[in-house]
């Protein structure tokens, strides 16, 4: 009887291991980035792999009265600093906060 005991504690602890991975597997969080003309925007309802990468990483967020980049975020913009722009230099497209005039490139094009 204990050997019978032993098998099925085992036979049921291998049957539910892989059943916990699958869960947890599953478990991920919505949003994703979506192609929309020349630009990659954040989906935070959709889910699935991203169809595209933005150029710059982050967005524009309101803290009180300032507006500042959180380069580890994602979504829309929640803000505009009054002064600055974007600016291409070489492969990338950098925030200068220094800067005035329309923007140089869109930090929401697809990297290619």
């Amino acid at each position: 009887m204990t050997r019978r005991s032993l098998g099925s504690l085992v036979l049921s602890t291998l049957l539910l291991v892989p059943a916990g991975f699958a869960a947890s597997g599953t478990d991920q969080a919505k949003g994703r980035f979506k192609q929309q003309g020349d630009a990659c925007v954040w989906d935070a309802n959709d889910d699935g792999p991203n169809q595209c990468t933005p150029r710059v990483k982050g967005r524009f967020k309101k803290s009180n009265d300032s507006c500042t980049w959180d380069a580890n975020d994602v979504g829309d913009d929640q803000c505009r600093p009054v002064k600055g722009r974007w600016k291409k230099s070489e492969n990338s497209c950098t925030w200068d906060a220094k800067d005035e005039g329309p923007d140089q490139c869109n930090p929401r094009q697809p990297r290619k």
